[in-house]
């Protein structure tokens, strides 16, 4: 497989309402720390004393908190490049080596909760890791096999899970077969 047909990108954000929504929520809380902050400077103050210290600090931590969200929730990046496949997600990031994925199948669509909540019954496949972005329902589950030969199974949020499923799977059997290639090719000069 040429360099061209190993390479993929995908930028995996949420919906504009989930922006909207949080945008919205960091409107009123900013608005409203400012409105107080206006008020208490050229008038007479809406709180005062420690009442005052613990308004800013419960707005502040509600700002900080939603600015959190969107900058670690909101966004994901997915890469296939160099025998690599590479996840970021806000400060996340993690890197795995295209041999050590044994399995890809596409996952039934389900929202982070019902998909998180479902890890408590026995009958289901347990995801060891969570890579999902806030209103995004559809992804693909990758079985990665570790240094001790146990199988992690990690969700993946996808807006396209069916093309970035065959594009790992075309790149999973193309280096199973470069490996049974080369073993064949070395069992031959044996």
């Amino acid at each position: 497989m040429t360099d061209q047909k190993q390479t993929y990108f995908q930028q995996v954000k949420a919906s504009g309402r989930m922006f909207g929504f949080l945008g919205l929520m960091l409107g009123v809380t900013g608005g409203a720390l400012t409105g107080v902050a206006v008020k208490g400077l050229i008038g007479e103050p809406v709180v005062e004393g420690g009442g005052a210290m613990a308004f800013y600090a419960a707005f502040s931590i509600s700002a900080l908190m939603t600015m959190f969200v969107m900058l670690n929730y909101l966004s994901m990046t997915l890469r296939i490049a160099d025998g690599k496949f590479d996840i970021r997600l806000g400060m996340k990031s993690a890197v795995i080596d295209l041999s050590d994925i044994s399995a890809v199948r596409v996952a039934e669509p389900q929202s982070r909760m019902t998909r998180a909540a479902a890890q408590a019954r026995p009958d289901r496949r347990t995801i060891a890791k969570l890579w999902s972005v806030l209103g995004v329902k559809t992804g693909v589950e990758i079985d990665i096999r570790s240094g001790d030969e146990a199988t992690k199974t990690w969700f993946v949020a996808s807006l396209d899970a069916e093309a970035l499923s065959e594009k790992l799977g075309a790149v999973i059997s193309s280096d199973a077969s470069d490996e049974s290639s080369d073993d064949s090719d070395s069992a031959s000069d044996a």
